[in-house]
């Protein structure tokens, strides 16, 4: 659904726009901007900052309280989501910030801020800081994670996500997006993808899988499993940067990983996925009825080594817990880029180092001096049913420092 707020045009200088914690605080804007391109000025087209929507979230990441609830109270993500990724074209002026926020601030104008209309999030990784701002990043490189992993690092700029129930709509929004940012952001990648009843089964043909190999008919994503039940995500207030530049933003953490759903149900029947998804203690019926929590038995997994010989990838990931709620929250969504059924990981997370111990417990790598028979990969969660392929880490900004933060803190001209 959209909406359009009316805007009042009002005078700002790049200087204001600079010195106002890279963020514009006016009601309004129309400007006459320009960008630099090797070492030349790009006049730009005059544009319109334009007001805000009120009651928008001060955290771009702020989607938990425009979700729908199922009947159980969990939320349900939306069913759509595009990862577009960009590089920063040139050396980043006051320019470039005024460009990015009024296109963004155009969107919420015109898209209510919810999976009916727009959630999006501008996340910005470690080149950006260190390569295009020459500053210290204030997130890590991403890195290999596990001995069984070899993911390829990407080194974007800017990461934007978009995410809705209209598939129509994030599309052309994309196309839109990409034509006004060309003369300030590169276009690199795109990922799409999608999570919700019905949606894995209706891609399972484009995934590879045949009839024989069915994904339940109301399963949200395609291992045939519930994911973001109320008690085993993190909450928004709890991966919340609370210092500054940052406050009011997280850290978000993105992989791209190959599943292989075709031996996840050839060679494995339902009591055994429910046994590596969850824990080897746990029923089918009891995984089909979990409603709030899917922890697994992580009380009980010395039991699941010493004598089930197997551990439940819930049970294993429970063991990285906070006041007993995860560290991070996921907004991962299958895809079938490029052919293949995958999965696009993306966690937010208070650090990046929150998301490596919650990986690391996935990986369980104790068990093996317990019990021979489990390994990296052999009978220790779903670790054998996917392959990372690639990894970064970024971090989001709050809402009103989300164009080209740090900007200033590189000493860009704000005259």
């Amino acid at each position: 659904m959209s909406h359009k707020t009316p805007t009042q045009p009002q005078a700002l200088t790049r200087r204001r726009f600079m010195t106002g914690a890279g963020t514009v605080v006016a009601a309004g804007v129309v400007a006459a901007v320009s960008a630099r391109r090797a070492g030349a000025e790009i006049a730009l087209e005059p544009l319109a900052l334009g007001t805000q929507p009120p009651g928008l979230p001060e955290r771009q990441y702020g989607w938990a309280h425009s979700l729908r609830r199922d009947e159980f109270g969990n939320p349900l993500a939306p069913r759509f989501d595009r990862l577009l990724f960009f590089d920063v074209r040139g050396r980043p002026s006051a320019a470039h910030a005024l460009l990015l926020e009024s296109r963004l601030r155009a969107l919420e104008r015109r898209f209510r801020w919810g999976p009916d209309g727009l959630l999006f999030t501008v996340g910005y990784g470690t080149d950006y800081f260190e390569k295009v701002l020459r500053l210290t990043s204030p997130v890590p490189r991403a890195s290999r994670l596990s001995s069984f992993e070899s993911p390829a690092i990407d080194h974007y700029h800017l990461c934007l996500h978009l995410a809705c129930d209209d598939q129509q709509r994030l599309a052309g929004i994309e196309t839109e997006f990409r034509d006004a940012l060309v003369r300030v952001l590169i276009w690199r990648e795109t990922r799409t993808g999608f999570t919700g009843s019905g949606l894995p089964r209706a891609h399972q043909r484009a995934a590879g899988l045949r009839n024989r190999n069915e994904v339940p008919a109301d399963a949200p994503l395609f291992m045939g499993f519930k994911s973001g039940l109320r008690k085993n995500q993190a909450s928004e207030d709890a991966v919340g940067i609370s210092d500054a530049p940052f406050t009011h933003g997280t850290t978000m953490q993105v992989s791209y990983m190959r599943l292989r759903l075709a031996e996840w149900y050839d060679e494995l029947t339902p009591a055994a996925r429910v046994a590596l998804m969850y824990s080897p203690q746990t029923s089918v019926r009891a995984a089909a009825r979990f409603t709030a929590d899917a922890s697994g038995d992580p009380d009980r997994i010395i039991e699941a080594i010493t004598r089930h010989g197997r551990i439940g990838h819930a049970q294993a990931s429970a063991q990285a817990r906070r006041h007993n709620r995860p560290l991070i929250i996921r907004r991962d969504f299958d895809t079938v880029d490029g052919g293949h059924a995958g999965l696009h990981f993306v966690s937010l997370q208070r650090s990046i180092q929150d998301f490596i111990v919650t990986r690391n417990a996935m990986n369980a790598a104790e068990a093996h001096n317990i019990n021979r028979s489990i390994t990296a990969t052999a009978n220790n969660g779903i670790n054998a049913f996917m392959d990372v392929q690639r990894r970064a880490n970024y971090i989001l900004p709050s809402r009103a420092r989300r164009s080209f933060p740090l900007l200033n803190a590189a000493g860009v001209a704000a005259s």
